[in-house]
């Protein structure tokens, strides 16, 4: 079997209502595109990525090769599922049987969202829970209470239930990072912290994780190097040192995955495996999860979040666990009629308004950003205080005021934030 062309369709998918402008907010893009693999046989293999379609000569590789070439390569993952759904549906057997042997029928799967306010933190709690979620990871920032966000939590979450804190390195240092994490401790909800700190300060980590209860975990786990090097992983340091209980497999290559997979096995420590994409995506995840010895920690596509999943039957959750698709390949179909609905020449560009970011903070001030990336990114720095009990940030709408075009304007012009005086 060879492959003859790659099919690219380009997609507008929007995210659900209830979340779609906070997610504009956070700079996520309603671009996607799947990828059809044709070959010179009957079968047609199924990948994506999200954002615009891959550049011609990242495709061109693949054509005119054979799918099995691919397998346990060092492709990009959104091209490289298509090659084990093309094999194992020439072979008529899902794809985990071509990436070792099963672990379990059922992978763990957990929910998704972007920093928010507590009161719509609790609200995506509820709504995780009631379409069988038991799991969920949260951005953690500076510019929200993340202890008064973990108690609203807390508050509806069933008792079986678990939050993972992604902070991306916004507490800084031991200094900052230690008092906000002690509070977290004494909530039952938080079961996990990634990248508290960021892991190049490799003695702060130490330090924090000495006196923190709750599990740390690193992004990446990145065991192996192609060409060999000199310079050991950082993950493969850090877990034979014992320097976090869990780490993140995101966006690796098939290979790099399933060699972590038996390296972490070997170390008893867990993955949480973090793939973005639709229900095609999550099919590959559930594939590579049921392989995976240790792939316990709930996984994250965050498929959820879209209008439409993009496959004819809906993935199946039970308390906290996804059923692996037990079709060939994949074992998805491709709804056709939602590639149809969604295809970019057919759903208009959505419209925003012009927005600003306000930071307001204890006392009743304000600080204003030009959004929300410039707050994270100068609060990281120091430029703002970070974490203060109960922060928050909100958006201001562009209203037609006078005040809002004056502070919009000068936020434009300015590398920093307008603080209220």
């Amino acid at each position: 079997m060879k492959i003859t062309s790659i099919e690219c369709l380009h997609l507008r998918l929007p995210y659900q209502d209830r979340i779609r402008t906070r997610f504009h907010h956070f700079s996520m893009i309603e671009e996607h595109t799947v990828y059809r693999f044709h070959t010179d046989s009957e079968w047609v293999g199924l990948g994506e990525s999200v954002g615009p379609p891959f550049d011609e000569e990242v495709l061109a590789p693949y054509v005119g090769t054979d799918p099995v070439d691919h397998l346990m390569g060092s492709g990009r993952f959104n091209l490289d599922m298509a090659c084990y759904d093309l094999v194992g549906k020439q072979l008529g057997q899902p794809a985990w049987k071509l990436m070792g042997p099963q672990m379990r029928q059922w992978v763990s799967m957990g929910w998704w969202m972007p920093c928010m306010s507590p009161e719509d933190s609790a609200a995506e709690v509820e709504e995780a829970v009631s379409r069988g979620y038991r799991g969920l990871k949260c951005k953690a920032r500076a510019f929200y209470d993340v202890v008064e966000t973990a108690q609203a939590m807390q508050q509806v979450a069933p008792p079986d239930f678990r939050v993972e804190f992604d902070f991306n390195g916004s507490l800084i240092c031991v200094e900052k990072a230690l008092p906000i994490l002690r509070q977290l401790e004494e909530i039952p909800v938080v079961k996990g912290v990634e990248e508290p700190i960021f892991a190049y300060d490799v003695e702060g980590w130490r330090r924090l994780h000495a006196q923190i209860r709750i599990p740390f975990y690193l992004h990446g786990t990145g065991v192996i190097s192609r060409p060999a090097s000199r310079q050991p992983s950082g993950p493969w340091i850090g877990l034979r040192a014992g320097d976090f209980e869990g780490a993140l497999c995101s966006h690796e290559n098939v290979g790099n995955a399933l060699a972590a997979g038996w390296a972490f096995a070997a170390a008893n420590t867990p993955i949480l495996l973090q793939y973005v994409g639709t229900g095609i995506t999550t099919a590959f995840a559930c594939q590579l999860g049921a392989a995976m010895p240790t792939a316990t920690i709930p996984g994250v596509t965050g498929h959820h979040s879209y209008v439409d999943d993009l496959i004819t039957e809906p993935h199946t959750m039970q308390r906290g666990f996804m059923r692996v698709p037990e079709g060939p390949g994949l074992g998805v179909v491709l709804d056709e009629a939602a590639i149809d609905r969604y295809a970019i020449s057919a759903q208009p560009a959505p419209e925003f308004s012009r927005h600003l970011s306000v930071v307001a903070l204890p006392g009743g001030l304000k600080h204003y950003y030009r959004n929300l990336q410039q707050a994270e990114r100068l609060m990281k720095q120091g430029v703002d205080e970070t974490f203060a009990a109960g922060v928050r940030l909100t958006e201001w709408e562009d209203d037609g005021s006078a005040e809002f075009d004056s502070l919009w304007t000068r936020l434009q012009e300015s590398e920093w934030p307008i603080w209220e005086e």
